[in-house]
């Protein structure tokens, strides 16, 4: 009886560090998305922040951006994107491909702008090598990972939220400042 206790404390970090919620996105009820206000020089326009965002969506580079709202008067600009993507495979020698389709949605006000990122939804092959469209919150359910954590869904969350993660920061620093006319 010891030796199954001693054995249960011993394996009990390898599961925890399986279970854990170390993701940087948001969830509402079943609605998962990336986002924030976030504070800029009170100096910013609305004008200003807008040809930011503009920039923004220039230093993506993606070649599938469609700009589904742009509204310098009201501060709006929203586009749809659709791009390539990788994440590690179970031994973390080589790369799996994905494709990602998201929204990004920029609220600009003066001294502040709001970025949200939602309606992600991820392509991936399966185990049974088919490919399949998954949204955030159905990759989300199932990304226990196993005893080890190193379940598909966890490293597909995993390169998904380091891919995100890198966005906001260009994000934050091409907004925090004015750019020269766009």
């Amino acid at each position: 009886m010891k030796k199954i206790i001693i054995a249960v404390i011993c394996l009990l970090p390898f599961m925890a560090k399986a279970q854990s919620g170390s993701f940087h996105y948001k969830a509402e009820d079943r609605y998962l998305y990336y986002g924030n206000v976030v504070e800029v020089d009170t100096a910013l326009s609305v004008s200003d922040l807008y040809k930011d965002a503009k920039l923004f969506l220039t230093k993506l580079a993606l070649v599938n951006t469609k700009v589904t709202t742009d509204d310098q008067t009201n501060g709006l600009v929203i586009a749809s994107v659709e791009e390539p993507a990788t994440f590690k495979t179970q031994t973390s020698v080589g790369d799996e491909r994905m494709t990602l389709r998201y929204t990004v949605k920029l609220e600009l006000k003066k001294g502040r702008y709001r970025y949200t990122f939602d309606n992600i939804i991820i392509n991936y092959e399966d185990k049974d090598n088919r490919s399949n469209e998954h949204t955030l919150y159905d990759v989300d359910k199932g990304k226990g990972g196993g005893l080890l954590g190193i379940g598909r869904r966890k490293r597909v969350l995993t390169a998904l939220d380091e891919l995100f993660l890198k966005k906001i920061a260009v994000l934050n620093n091409t907004m925090k400042k004015k750019s020269d006319d766009f």
